[in-house]
């Protein structure tokens, strides 16, 4: 589970069964430049903390697709805020305290993939627990000792409704999956509460690895065709 100091980028590709392009950024002193169909998407009353992540994130997407030979595109905003990729390529973007982090894959290879890192300072409260967690996940999360498992919990929900909600436009909640913890994997094992789309029905099962490297947790998941 604890990853330590360990790539960030290496972490992400654990377990993909396909090639994946990963991208990184890091908060610096100059925000990165946007597309002029991002700067759209993104519209003109955003406040600065909310334009600096957009910028970070579409900057590490931008990093992603150049490992597919994919440059210069624009990643707009879809009507949920999702990512807009290219034509054939699936992904996800997450972005936390001065990180931002993109996944990428082909379509062919890949129904949806879905990325989250969330700090571990951020501190979720018991009260956030009873919102995030079944009555059975409650047992393994334990809130009241320490909340490192609850952030991994949250963080690996929104890696799984990250890459399954851009299939069929279905959205999920936070009780409409259930995970359970399985140590020597270092993955949780998701199972769908609710259909998320025709191939992903209720019942479904998914893997999303979460690891803790540092101050951060960094949970991924994918969602192959045609399951």
């Amino acid at each position: 589970m604890i990853e330590g100091g360990a790539d960030l980028a290496a972490i992400a590709r654990r377990g993909m069964p396909f090639p994946i392009g990963v991208g990184i950024r890091r908060r610096a002193n100059t925000t990165p430049a946007l597309h002029a169909l991002e700067e759209q998407s993104l519209g003109p009353r955003a406040v600065e903390r909310r334009r600096v992540y957009f910028s970070m994130g579409r900057a590490a997407a931008r990093d992603a697709l150049a490992e597919f030979g994919i440059y210069g595109v624009a990643i707009e905003r879809g009507p949920s805020g999702e990512p807009l990729w290219p034509e054939g390529v699936v992904g996800a973007i997450s972005h936390a305290g001065d990180l931002a982090i993109a996944l990428v894959g082909r379509q062919d290879d890949y129904a949806g993939l879905g990325i989250d890192v969330e700090q571990l300072s951020r501190g979720l409260t018991a009260r956030a627990a009873r919102l995030v967690c079944t009555p059975a996940e409650m047992e393994w999360v334990n809130p009241e000792a320490d909340t490192t498992r609850l952030t991994m919990l949250f963080s690996a929900k929104e890696a799984v409704f990250k890459a399954l909600f851009p299939i069929e436009g279905v959205w999920l909640g936070f009780a409409d999956a259930e995970l359970t913890w399985h140590p020597e994997r270092c993955a949780f094992e998701a199972r769908l509460l609710k259909a998320a789309s025709t191939a992903h029905p209720q019942g479904a099962l998914l893997e999303v690895r979460c690891s803790v490297a540092g101050t951060d947790v960094l949970s991924t998941t994918y969602a192959l065709p045609g399951r």
